[in-house]
């Protein structure tokens, strides 16, 4: 510490300066005298002085530096290279569970959607519902708490009314994403989940077959006000209608 006097200079021999603590910005420092110091710690006086003086300086070059810095670590971040997100989530899992919050613990990673946790969180997640977390994929099939000696009978929808049948024709792009659609769409209707028995929503008749929030376009032109095509967003859209029902392709 320059600029001090032959005594402060005797007094500084006596004085250290520790570092008490540190963070990736912050460094604490201890001023410490040397015993057996001198009464009251004056000791510390000239060290503290130079040190004040020292921030002082820093500060100020530092407000000089600002602007071109924060030009700098602006840079930098856009010169950083990217990865794809399947492969930084292959090649580096996330280190924090999303359930608990924590770092992670045996981490387990779901095949299908990929999502990871600690593995004592996601297999207590999976015993209340069999679905990821984080997306809502499902995994196996869902059991509930229903009473195990129950009996089921099959009858109609709507007991008791008569109902008659119908015919529908769907449209699905001859595209790979439009095939995949078209296989879900069979396995919706072998689990009976195309079609259910109440009222229309077009023509307003109650006790008539209507599509069961699965929505399929019966017309090839027209847009979604003619349930057609141009609709650039409806595979993406059906998809998420069937997830919701549990059907997906695996």
């Amino acid at each position: 510490m320059s600029g001090c006097g032959g005594a402060a200079k005797s007094r500084e021999a006596r004085v250290r300066i520790l570092v008490d603590g540190e963070t990736p910005e912050l460094y604490v420092l201890q001023l410490c005298a040397a015993p057996p110091g001198p009464p009251g710690g004056a000791g510390l006086c000239p060290a503290r002085k130079a040190l004040k003086a020292l921030l002082k300086e820093t500060e100020k070059e530092l407000k000089k530096r600002g602007p071109a810095a924060r030009r700098g670590r602006r840079e930098r971040g856009r010169s950083r290279p990217t990865r794809a997100r399947g492969a930084a989530r292959d090649e580096e899992p996330e280190r924090q569970c999303p359930i608990c919050l924590g770092e992670m613990r045996g981490p387990r990673t779901l095949e299908r959607c990929r999502h990871s946790f600690c593995g004592e969180c996601i297999a207590r997640a999976l015993q209340v519902r069999s679905a990821c977390p984080v997306c809502g994929r499902f995994y196996g099939q869902l059991v509930g708490n229903q009473p195990p000696d129950g009996r089921m009978l099959v009858e109609h929808p709507k007991p008791g009314v008569r109902y008659p049948g119908t015919t529908r024709v769907a449209y699905l792009p001859d595209c790979p994403e439009g095939n995949k659609v078209l296989g879900l769409f069979r396995k919706a209707f072998a689990q009976r989940l195309t079609f259910t028995v109440g009222t229309s929503l077009t023509t307003g008749r109650a006790n008539v077959i209507t599509w069961n929030d699965i929505h399929h376009k019966t017309n090839c032109t027209g847009g979604p006000q003619l349930f057609g095509y141009p609709d650039p967003t409806y595979l993406a859209r059906v998809q998420e209608e069937l997830r919701a029902k549990g059907i997906t392709e695996d």
